[in-house]
C-alpha cells in the first residue's frame, strides 16, 4: 500500500513531467487565487473583519468552500475517487434573491483535474424546495482499473478518464428528516488504455476482453432519483441519528451504441451516543446492484467498485469491481476536543457479478485507527491507518461538503 510520503512524492513527481496544457491549468488557479487575494481591502482588518473571517472560515458555504473573502475561498477535493489530496480556487456569490452560484477549478497531487460551475435557485415552496444545476469537467489520467470480481489478483493497470457533465437536480425537503431528489443530466465520457494485455511478473494481468465500455465515447442520458429519512447532523459529521435511503438510476446512451442499464443504491446508518454524548457508535450497510441482464451491458467505470476513502480504507481505490456490491460498517469514535475526534472502524465488503453471489463468503475485511477533524457542523479531515488481507494502507481524506 501507498504510504502519504510515497503519494506526495509521487505527485510532485507527475505534476513536473505533466504536458503545458497541465502547466496552464495549474497558473490559471494561481492568478485566480492571486486575483482574490488582491481584490481583498488593503487596509488593516479591524476587529469585526477578523471576526467574520473566523466565522467563514468555521463553516463551509452550501456548495463546501471555505472562505477567506465574502467571495473568494478554496474547494476541497470532489474530482473523482482515488484523486489523492486535491485543492484549488472557488468564487462564489449569493444574490439579493437568494440564489447561489459557485466557480471552481480543482488540482491534486495525482494530476486530477477539475472545473466547475454550479447554480442553486432560491429556495421555494416554503423554503423546502431547491434546483441545483452544474456544469462539470474532470480528467483523471491514471485512475487504477483491476480485474473484476472478488478473487481479483492485486495487480492493475491505469487507465485516462474525462468526464462532462451538465445536469440539474431538484432537492425536497418533504418532512424535518425526510427528503427527495430528482433530476437528470447528460455525461459524456471518454476512456482510453495504453496496453490491456501489458505483461506484469508472471503473468499477464488477464482482464475480461472486450472490457465493456473501454475506448467508447458514449453520451450518456442519466435519470436519477432518491428518497432518505435522516435525522444525521450532516452526511460526514454526527454524533446521533439514522439513515434510511434509497437512488435509483438510469442510464441510455443518446448515441445508441452502448446498451441501456439501471442502478440500484440502498443505504441504511444508526449512530447512537454514548458517555454524555462524547463517544458514539456507528453502524450501517450498503449495497449498489446494476439493474441489466448482459453481462457486459454496464461499462466498467459506472460498476460499483470498493476501496479507498470510506469504502474498505485498508485496501487501495477501486481495488474491487464488478456489477454488484455490499458493504457492512461498524465504527466507535471519541471526542478528545470539541473538533477532534478519535475514530476506530472495521468494513467487510464484496464484489459480485450476480446478486446471489453478494453473501458472507470471501469478504473483504478492513480494521482502521484514524482522526478526524470537524467542525460543529461539517466534517473538515480524516485520516486512518487501516489493515486488511494485503497488507496496510494510509487515508486520508479533505472534505468541507457540497460538490
Amino acid at each position: 500500500m501507498d504510504g502519504l510520503g510515497s503519494s506526495i512524492a509521487r505527485g510532485a513527481v507527475v505534476l513536473r513531467m505533466k504536458s503545458k496544457s497541465t502547466f496552464g491549468l495549474a497558473a490559471i488557479l494561481v492568478l485566480g487565487w492571486a486575483s482574490g487575494l488582491a481584490a481583498q481591502t488593503p487596509a488593516p482588518a479591524s476587529s469585526d473583519e477578523e471576526v467574520k473571517l473566523l466565522d467563514r472560515l468555521k463553516e463551509p458555504d452550501q456548495a463546501g468552500g471555505l472562505h477567506f473573502t465574502k467571495h473568494w475561498g478554496v474547494a476541497f477535493g470532489g474530482i473523482k475517487e482515488g484523486s489523492g489530496i486535491g485543492a484549488g480556487p472557488a468564487f462564489s456569490t449569493e444574490f439579493a434573491n437568494g440564489g447561489f452560484m459557485q466557480l471552481k477549478a480543482v488540482i491534486s497531487i495525482r494530476n486530477f483535474q477539475l472545473l466547475q460551475a454550479r447554480y442553486d435557485t432560491p429556495r421555494f415552496w416554503g423554503d423546502r424546495g431547491i434546483v441545483i444545476s452544474r456544469l462539470r469537467w474532470h480528467h483523471a489520467p491514471e485512475v487504477k482499473l483491476y480485474r473484476l470480481g472478488p478473487d481479483s489478483p492485486d495487480r492493475h493497470i491505469e487507465y485516462d478518464e474525462r468526464r462532462t457533465e451538465l445536469s440539474s437536480e431538484l432537492a425536497v425537503k418533504l418532512r424535518p428528516a425526510v427528503r427527495a431528489a430528482g433530476g437528470f443530466g447528460v455525461e459524456r465520457f471518454r476512456t482510453s488504455a495504453d496496453d490491456l494485455s501489458q505483461l506484469i511478473d508472471p503473468e499477464p494481468l488477464a482482464l475480461n476482453v472486450p472490457l465493456p465500455g473501454l475506448g467508447a465515447h458514449p453520451v450518456f442520458a442519466h435519470g436519477f432519483g432518491s428518497l432518505a429519512y435522516d435525522t444525521r447532523l450532516s452526511p460526514n459529521y454526527t454524533r446521533g441519528g439514522q439513515l434510511f435511503e434509497a437512488e435509483l438510476h438510469g442510464y441510455t446512451d443518446v448515441e445508441g451504441n452502448e446498451d441501456s442499464f439501471g442502478r440500484f443504491e440502498g443505504g441504511v446508518e444508526q449512530y447512537i451516543p454514548t458517555h454524555g454524548g462524547r463517544g458514539v457508535a456507528g453502524v450501517g450497510a450498503r449495497t449498489w446492484l446494476s439493474l441489466t441482464d448482459g453481462a457486459f451491458s454496464v461499462p466498467f467505470y459506472l460498476t460499483p467498485t470498493l476501496g479507498g476513502g470510506n469504502l474498505l480504507r485498508a485496501y487501495p481505490s477501486y481495488r474491487f469491481r464488478d456489477r454488484h456490491a455490499l458493504l457492512l460498517m461498524a465504527q466507535y469514535r471519541w471526542a478528545v476536543h470539541k473538533f477532534v475526534d478519535l475514530a476506530g472502524t472495521y468494513e467487510a465488503g464484496k464484489v459480485a457479478p450476480e446478486v446471489g453471489e453478494l453473501n458472507f463468503d470471501n469478504m473483504a475485511h478492513s480494521i482502521a485507527a484514524g482522526l478526524r477533524l470537524h467542525t460543529e457542523k461539517a466534517g473538515l479531515l480524516r485520516m486512518d491507518v487501516a489493515y486488511g488481507r494485503e497488507g496496510v494502507g494510509f487515508r486520508i481524506g479533505i472534505s468541507a461538503g457540497g460538490s
